[in-house]
């Protein structure tokens, strides 16, 4: 894993698409989803991909 991809907002409905599509379609990418949890975000979104090698999530408010 060269690359690093960053995903602002990921645990939300949206976002949450975004990040699943590219852990899959990227393997060899570390994808990190960067989400402060608020009212939109939920990480029962991701529970799929949770365990995959290359996806990284991190609670954080920028």
């Amino acid at each position: 894993m060269n690359r690093t991809i960053l995903i602002t907002g990921g645990a939300g409905f949206i976002g949450s698409h975004v990040v699943r599509l590219f852990v899959n379609k990227y393997p060899e990418y570390k994808i990190v989803n960067a989400d402060n949890l608020t009212y939109a975000g939920n990480l029962g979104n991701l529970t799929d991909i949770g365990n995959k090698p290359n996806y990284l999530f991190r609670k954080i408010d920028i």
